[in-house]
């Protein structure tokens, strides 16, 4: 993509009118684009490069920042392979189930009923965990 900066037009995803449309970049985080709003109908929104449900194609797809394995501590630890060898040995009967009301620490296995059994990789903000499921992490908040 090339440099784009706040003021600009971009092609996003518009919540509102339900197709890809021109939007104006209200808020970027580094070269990070966040807000936008439809130059159509006026909506404000996260900027959606493409429509839900639909994949970049093989050649748009930036590559991925390596927050995940940053924060598993390796590389790929976004991988089902990395996943696989964090729980390895780890008894999945003793995995907690997930409720937000429960406070969790790093390296507690974790029942959620929608993702499976995960492992907590770190806190966030204190409220919140990130834990490595079998498809990737995830965000949950703890403690509530």
């Amino acid at each position: 993509m090339p440099h784009v900066q706040v003021g600009n037009d971009v092609d996003s995803w518009c919540t509102r009118c339900k197709l890809v449309l021109a939007h104006t970049v209200e808020a970027m985080v580094g070269e990070k684009i966040t807000r936008v709003h439809c130059n159509t109908c006026g909506a404000q929104h996260a900027y959606r490069r493409h429509p839900p449900g639909e994949r970049a194609a093989a050649s748009d797809r930036r590559p991925q920042s390596g927050r995940a394995s940053r924060a598993a501590g390796g590389a790929g630890a976004g991988s089902a392979a990395s996943y696989e060898a964090l729980v390895r040995g780890r008894d999945a009967a003793t995995a907690r189930r997930y409720t937000a009301a429960e406070r969790f620490a790093p390296t507690d296995l974790v029942r959620h009923s929608t993702f499976g059994l995960g492992l907590v990789i770190k806190v966030k903000e204190g409220n919140k965990i990130e834990v490595l499921f079998p498809d990737g992490p995830k965000v949950l908040v703890h403690g509530r």
